[in-house]
């Protein structure tokens, strides 16, 4: 498993985890999907603060993420 942070930004987490990209974007951050929103928004917005902006749960993205081989540091959002 690949061990990921919420306080990361997702910039630098799909700079690190390229195939992570599209799982995100498919959890509902599909503006990622254009180099330019990862360019700037990405680079100032964690994947904690992006998961509650969509509204989504902590149990919920775990999941997704688990399910292609991905942990949370984090134990809620």
């Amino acid at each position: 498993m690949k061990e990921i942070s919420l306080n990361d930004t997702v910039y630098d987490t799909v700079t690190k985890y390229p195939e992570i990209r599209e799982i995100i974007a498919g959890l509902g951050f599909a503006p990622l999907r254009d180099d330019r929103m990862l360019q700037t928004a990405g680079r100032m917005m964690t994947l904690g603060r992006a998961a509650k902006q969509f509204g989504l749960s902590y149990s919920t993205i775990s999941q997704v993420l688990a399910a292609h081989g991905f942990t949370i540091k984090e134990k809620e959002l």
